[in-house]
């Protein structure tokens, strides 16, 4: 059996090492693996603005390593606007694509400076009284859509995300109403895609929708690359997407006067695959035909598995000896959606043994919550062999937030 993905840089002795020393749960990311797979982006996307969409991991250290390889950041927030900007991000590596953004958010954005997309005739609307003369983007909804599950497809018939394509007339007019420049076309299919072919089918749509704004000068294709997480899933060819992608946009940019700004949004690749959970059995039960393993992490951690019904690699540490058993490895909460792996085939483990669940450096921590009450875990980053605390494990009072608990007289 081929050794686990993250096991070039978290081996069994190095997990034991940093649980002794940090505690468990324990999210630890790689800064080699995150600078390697931006430096993938960059070799197979030459020239065109790769953008992190920074709500699948929002750590500033990690933010601050993103900007120094020379991508920007996809927003969804004013607060994450916030943060991309006292990283050290510029107003124009930035891009603002929340949905159903509220009269503050609105404010917020464009008080930033930042390029804002909007995906309704309302919102657009209430941005041109806000902001006459304003700078706009559009989000579309070409009804091309794809991903690992229908809770992360974000365009098709069904999807909440986009204009479609017959509300353009009347967003031209709103625009025109409130003296408004549509300088910016987006849209975005979904993620964990790994066939090429669908971003090509979503490709040629927008390349051509995008002949009827004659102001446009931002191109933004969206992205969700696919990161293998089962044994039997195999990489995106980055490469060869790369090269039909850019052939693509460069044969439309000839026909234009203006020269263009293509965007995409590379999703979970950046750091899916930078981060590790660390978590300690604490119990063994066996039933009639199944083994919980139950651990000091959950889905109060790592939701994926119970929201998206997602698979993880796990490694056990150390790898018992004896008959594989079917396991469920499950967390703390009281719930009984608390599953981090299930139908493993897994030697029985001793309580004090270590799980390293791969691959979750996207949507882990970003997605962990106080459920039940619980802390959020420590994060470190490992660099050259230096380990470094880029986020403290929560104390009671830092999950409570209150100075005092009495009720006053």
């Amino acid at each position: 059996m081929n050794p686990p993905p993250w096991h070039s840089w978290l081996g069994p002795r190095r997990a034991r090492r940093l649980c002794e020393r940090f505690g468990t749960p324990l999210y630890v990311y790689s800064a080699p693996v995150l600078r390697n797979r931006c430096r993938a982006l960059l070799r197979a996307f030459p020239g065109v603005g790769l953008r992190y969409a920074m709500k699948a991991n929002s750590n500033p250290s990690l933010l601050r390593m993103v900007r120094s390889m020379g991508l920007g950041v996809d927003t969804v927030s004013p607060w994450e606007v916030q943060l991309a900007l006292e990283c050290g991000f510029r107003k124009a590596e930035l891009i603002y694509s929340g949905n159903n953004p509220s009269d503050d958010d609105l404010r917020a954005v464009h008080r930033a400076g930042v390029l804002i997309n909007l995906d309704s005739l309302s919102s657009l609307h209430r941005y041109g009284r806000m902001f006459r003369g304003a700078r706009v983007s559009l989000r579309v909804n070409l009804e091309v859509g794809g991903g690992h599950h229908p809770h992360v497809i974000t365009s098709g018939p069904d999807s909440k995300f986009g204009l479609a394509p017959e509300d353009l007339p009347e967003a031209k007019a709103i625009a025109a109403r409130h003296g408004m420049r549509i300088v910016g076309l987006h849209q975005h299919i979904g993620s964990g895609i790994f066939d090429p072919q669908l971003f090509l089918d979503a490709l040629d749509p927008l390349l051509a929708f995008s002949e009827a704004l004659p102001d446009l000068e931002v191109l933004d294709a969206g992205g969700g690359f696919g990161v293998p997480y089962r044994p039997e899933e195999s990489p995106l060819d980055l490469a060869a997407l790369g090269s039909r992608v850019t052939t693509r946009f460069r044969a439309m940019q000839k026909g234009r006067k203006k020269p263009l700004q293509f965007l995409l949004e590379p999703g979970r690749y950046v750091v899916a695959e930078a981060g590790a959970l660390l978590t300690q059995v604490t119990t063994l039960k066996r039933t009639r035909d199944r083994v919980f393993i139950g651990v000091d992490s959950g889905m109060h951690h790592l939701i994926r598995p119970a929201l998206y019904q997602s698979y993880h690699p796990v490694s056990m540490v150390p790898e018992r000896d004896g008959a594989a058993l079917r396991s469920f490895i499950v967390g703390p909460i009281c719930e009984s959606g608390d599953v981090l792996a299930e139908e493993r085939m897994i030697p029985m483990p001793e309580e004090g043994d270590l799980a390293i669940v791969g691959n979750a450096g996207a949507y882990g921590f970003a997605m962990a919550s106080h459920y039940n009450l619980r802390a959020r875990p420590a994060e470190v980053l490992i660099d050259n062999g230096k380990v470094t605390v880029i986020r403290a494990r929560e104390s009671y009072r830092d999950v409570i937030r209150r100075r005092d608990l009495r009720a006053k007289r």
